[in-house]
């Protein structure tokens, strides 16, 4: 990432770009409930979806990415360093 993510607005941006990217039937909505830091989620139309945390504001660098499919499937989970 060129570019540290720094504030909501930011990250939302970012969300946005990542759900384009993806393609045309994702869209990206608020992550309620989250109250540590920057989230959004983006969510397919098949109920696929991924979780953008950022929870330290002092280390802006740290993004987490999670992955949730609609089946009882399991992912695995990976956090960027």
């Amino acid at each position: 990432m060129a570019e540290e993510l720094k504030t909501q607005q930011q990250l939302d941006a970012f969300a946005d770009a990542v759900a384009a990217a993806l393609g045309t039937h994702c869209r990206t909505a608020p992550l309620s409930g989250y109250g540590r830091g920057l989230a959004r989620l983006i969510v397919d139309d098949e109920d696929r979806a991924l979780r953008l945390c950022q929870h330290d504001a002092h280390r802006p660098q740290r993004l987490q990415v999670f992955a949730g499919l609609r089946t009882r499937s399991r992912c695995r989970r990976r956090r960027s360093r």
